[in-house]
């Protein structure tokens, strides 16, 4: 008898796991709307939704002045990643971050991520927001790459660049480890998006690990917006489009004399905080070589800084402050940057 009853032991414990998954799987989804209801509420947009063709992309602007200061922001990050330095900017001129198409508060956009695309919606946002040019944009990991081509692009709008750590279109042909990690990540962010339908980034607290640094309001709203399926998916699409990026910035050309600064972490590019590694350093030397784009540049390093702690940590974030304003004095003096 007790051998007969075995089968219909397991087929109960298999009830009960499916029983306590869709459980599981009801209450997840549950808090993961609830949640998302409560942010919008609590985290209203600073600044503005402008229409860039049947969707709407989010601007914050304050200071004011020309020329002004675009803030662009790395692959996963968003408008309030820029907190330490969009309001010292501010003291000077006329500053705006935005959030690209699906992040932040942001509508996503049914057009791929590839920078072409990304630049055109920049482009249509500061038309349709009424924020006319000279613009110096600043562009941070990823967006070193879209605003190298919103310069190669509308060439007459653009007086100046500041790259954060940019993204170089030969950097993984020269880091080969990179395309081990770039399929790493595509593989984490399609299971975070998934995980992120039923509440799991939310409650594993992994929006506030991407804020770790950054003033309490802004990592509330970083929190907040990484727990969305939105952001992951959006991020999942600009990863599939990295190479298209490559292409379409590798045809870009020389910036003249335009008023050039890049900034380089000097950590290890693979495991944060440690001593600069081999990939940090050919890293750092593709930055010398983005450089050399302008005749009249800079390339700082700064020691001890990691690739996110530049815009998140106070101290790291206002070596770009001082970038930024050493470009902007080149811009109003004609003098060329000068260390």
């Amino acid at each position: 008898m007790k051998n007969k009853s075995l089968p219909s032991r397991i087929l109960r414990f298999f009830s009960w796991v499916l029983i306590f998954i869709l459980i599981f799987a009801i209450v997840g989804v549950a808090y993961q709307t609830i949640s998302t209801n409560s942010d919008k509420a609590n985290f209203p947009p600073p600044g503005n939704l402008v229409d860039v063709g049947g969707y709407k992309l989010h601007i914050y602007c304050i200071g004011e002045g020309s020329p002004t200061v675009i803030l662009d922001s790395a692959a996963d990050m968003m408008s309030s990643d820029w907190a330490w330095i969009q309001p010292e900017i501010a003291k000077h001129t006329q500053v705006c971050s935005y959030d690209r198409a699906g992040m932040g508060w942001s509508d996503p956009s049914p057009k791929s991520r590839d920078a072409k695309q990304v630049v055109l919606e920049l482009h249509s946002l500061l038309t349709n927001a009424g924020i006319s040019g000279p613009y110096v944009l600043v562009g941070h990991s990823v967006s070193g790459l879209y605003v190298r081509l919103y310069a190669s692009q509308y060439p007459d709008e653009v007086v100046g660049l500041v790259l954060v750590d940019p993204g170089h279109p030969d950097m993984d042909q020269e880091i080969p480890e990179l395309q081990a990690q770039n399929a790493n990540d595509a593989s984490l962010v399609k299971t975070m998006q998934t995980l992120s339908y039923f509440g799991l980034p939310r409650l594993l607290g992994v929006g506030k690990n991407n804020a770790n640094g950054l003033p309490a309001q802004q990592a509330a709203e970083v929190n907040a917006f990484v727990s969305r399926p939105q952001h992951w998916a959006t991020l999942s699409a600009l990863i599939e489009s990295t190479s298209v990026t490559y292409d379409e910035v590798r045809g870009t050309g020389a910036l003249g004399d335009m008023p050039l600064v890049v900034i380089s972490a000097n950590t290890a590019w693979f495991t944060k905080g440690d001593p600069a590694d081999k990939a940090r350093t050919i890293l750092n030397t593709l930055h010398d070589e983005i450089a050399q784009l302008s005749t009249n540049n800079l390339h700082v390093i700064v020691d001890g800084a990691t690739h996110g702690s530049l815009v998140l940590n106070q101290d790291d974030a206002h070596q770009v402050v001082i970038a930024i304003e050493a470009v902007l004095s080149a811009i109003e003096t004609g003098q060329p940057l000068t260390k």
